[in-house]
């Protein structure tokens, strides 16, 4: 009988450990999806009541989440002392050391104190990283239509583009016309250049594996602009009467090169307020693997 005893404790102690893992298992994965989100995705610059609003969702996911390892690790020590009993009861009746008493663990692994600092210190480190990484320095001011808004960047030196989002194509169109001033070492002054009403780009000028670290609009709007026009036209473009590089007047023909539009990529990062590490993440990034986009 006390053996059928036994039995019964060591399955409900494991459908416990379960309940433990599969409790851990969602943990973990919450965790790590919040963290790739907070990453990949740029966020509003004013979003401190959405921080907030998402730090007390999470509070309480984690403190429920403890709440419910708790008290099945309860459970699973209440389960133990009564199996450790029946073991010793079993051993005393009949003398024997059988193979199924090793089943019974050890009490100090079931408390699980490690487990329970380890869930402190990623609670406390998750909040942290919801506070302090979803900042950009994009803000988008509500739309005037259905179609169009101005774009706002934070502390920047550069004009502030009218943008359009088309959800088919997945593309960004420029709804006015950009003139924007480039200092360009090969023509050895600095020189506008003019953007086209009408130009289509995608922000994708940093290779989308490095989405992950660098959001498309965390590089602001006029550099990646500047920058996917001057892909676009390979950096052959024309001087007009206005001193203006542009590609609709018949003039005289320059050359900008590849090397030098990412440099001028660099500079605008910088006058619109872009992080160190991120301008040069990006600036790498194009000069790595930008050369595909440049060939005819």
């Amino acid at each position: 009988m006390q053996e059928q005893d036994l039995y019964e404790v060591l399955n409900l102690m494991y459908q416990r450990f379960d309940s433990f893992q599969v409790l851990w298992s969602i943990y973990t994965t919450v965790v790590i999806g919040l963290i790739a989100a907070l990453i990949s995705f740029p966020k509003h610059v004013s979003s401190i009541l959405a921080r907030i609003i998402v730090i007390i969702g999470f509070s309480v996911f984690a403190y429920a989440n403890y709440g419910a390892l708790k008290s099945v690790n309860k459970e699973r020590i209440y389960l133990y002392e009564d199996a450790k009993n029946i073991v010793s009861e079993l051993k005393k009746d009949s003398g024997e050391t059988r193979q199924i008493y090793q089943l019974i663990q050890n009490k100090e692994v079931l408390e699980g104190k490690d487990l329970f600092k380890f869930h402190l210190l990623l609670d406390i480190l998750v909040m942290l990283l919801i506070w302090f990484v979803p900042k950009t320095l994009v803000v988008l001011k509500p739309f005037t239509s259905i179609s169009e808004t101005t774009v706002y960047i934070k502390g920047s030196k550069l004009p502030d583009p009218k943008i359009s989002w088309n959800q088919l194509s997945k593309i960004w169109i420029l709804e006015e016309q950009v003139n924007v001033n480039i200092s360009s070492k090969e023509l050895s002054k600095v020189i506008g250049i003019e953007i086209p009403k009408g130009f289509k780009f995608d922000l994708s000028t940093v290779p989308r594996f490095l989405w992950v670290f660098i959001a498309p609009f965390e590089l602001s709007i006029i550099a990646p602009l500047v920058h996917d026009f001057l892909y676009v036209n390979k950096g052959n473009l024309k001087i007009n009467e206005q001193n203006m590089l542009t590609v609709s007047e018949n003039a005289q023909t320059v050359q900008i090169s590849r090397l030098e539009t990412d440099s001028i990529f660099l500079y605008h990062m910088k006058q619109e307020g872009v992080s160190f590490i991120k301008r040069w993440m990006a600036y790498f990034g194009v000069r790595l693997f930008g050369g595909i986009f440049w060939k005819d």
